[in-house]
């Protein structure tokens, strides 16, 4: 009897998996600019005048979207699209002979690399976004997050990879890279994504995240002399002076008096509740889409990762009922 019961429960929450499985990738379906990212890519793509029959583009961009979406190896992910029903139908095949092999998917990305085309489709999200007037790029949140790199040494070169490096974060050291992003404070979507080693201190990227319309800035206490440095942006693209609203640490609070402590925790408290947007994002590629290991090597290749996961992120964030809208 308790076995039965437990292959019946088994068999509930393996159908729970495969109906959210079902409903992101509809999800995914419906909020993919298809018809603007194969415009884009359609250029670049083999031409097949030579050799065999390349695979039609469509069945390509749909299986590496999944590869991003799961954090699948290029195998995995075609092993998937060939036993998964929700893949297979995702990619809109229904034999294996449809489905091409590892390395060809992995060609497909390198050529995408090639070619820039993950930065321009991410260009092409945020695009969207602003006409829907979701990205209104008055203000700026400037984050970053470590995505970590394999530190194995098991490979042609039997070295780590060299344009990753380590950094101490609180009492642990991570090898890595870092995902710097600047996103709307009004939306919480992202805008400007840079990849960089994991030990470039993020003020100096602070330049490079901002878009020049900026009425204020914000960020955590590791930004702190962001608007003081020689490289800083200073005024926006009107002449404004560009407001940096950086938290303090909380040993510059212990200094101030009783009452300058009230008033300056509330001021805090009003930068960190625009700051917490950044969160969502993070929350999105981290957890919801599982990107927190990179697979590949080099800092060409984080940055072409890093645009499409958080173009992605941007168009699962601007679907939500309160984006949506």
């Amino acid at each position: 009897m308790d076995k039965q019961m437990t292959i019946s429960a088994f068999s509930d929450e393996l159908a729970q998996v495969r109906t959210k499985k079902k409903e992101f990738l509809s999800q995914i379906e419906r909020i993919v600019p298809w018809g603007e990212w194969l415009a884009m890519i359609q250029p670049c793509y083999y031409k097949g005048e030579r050799g065999n029959k390349p695979y039609p583009l469509e069945i390509m961009l749909r299986l590496y979207l999944l590869q991003n979406l799961y954090d699948l190896s290029d195998e995995a992910t075609v092993a998937e699209a060939v036993d998964s029903r929700a893949f297979s139908e995702f990619c809109g095949v229904d034999s294996s002979n449809q489905v091409p092999d590892g390395d060809t998917l992995g060609r497909f990305r390198n050529l995408l690399i090639r070619n820039g085309l993950q930065k321009k489709l991410f260009a092409q999200v945020v695009a969207a976004l602003m006409e829907r007037g979701l990205i209104l790029k008055k203000g700026t949140i400037v984050d970053s997050t470590i995505i970590s790199a394999p530190s194995s040494t098991k490979n042609k070169e039997k070295k780590r990879d060299p344009d990753a490096h380590q950094v101490k974060k609180g009492n642990t050291w991570h090898f890595g890279y870092k995902a710097h992003i600047g996103v709307d404070k009004d939306s919480g979507l992202v805008h400007t994504v840079e990849a960089t080693a994991a030990n470039v201190h993020d003020v100096a990227e602070v330049p490079k995240l901002l878009t020049g319309e900026e009425e204020a800035v914000y960020g955590d206490s590791g930004y702190l002399g962001a608007g003081k440095r020689e490289d800083a942006v200073v005024r926006n693209k009107s002449g404004r002076k560009i407001k940096y609203k950086i938290n303090r640490r909380p040993s510059q609070m212990k200094k101030l008096s009783k009452s300058g402590q009230y008033a300056a925790k509330r001021a805090e408290h009003t930068k960190s509740s625009v700051r917490a947007k950044v969160e969502h994002v993070f929350g999105v590629v981290k957890k919801q889409l599982r990107f927190r290991k990179t697979r590949y090597r080099g800092l060409e290749k984080q940055q072409a990762k890093f645009n499409i996961m958080f173009a992605l992120a941007n168009l699962i964030l601007a679907d939500r009922p309160c984006l949506a809208a």
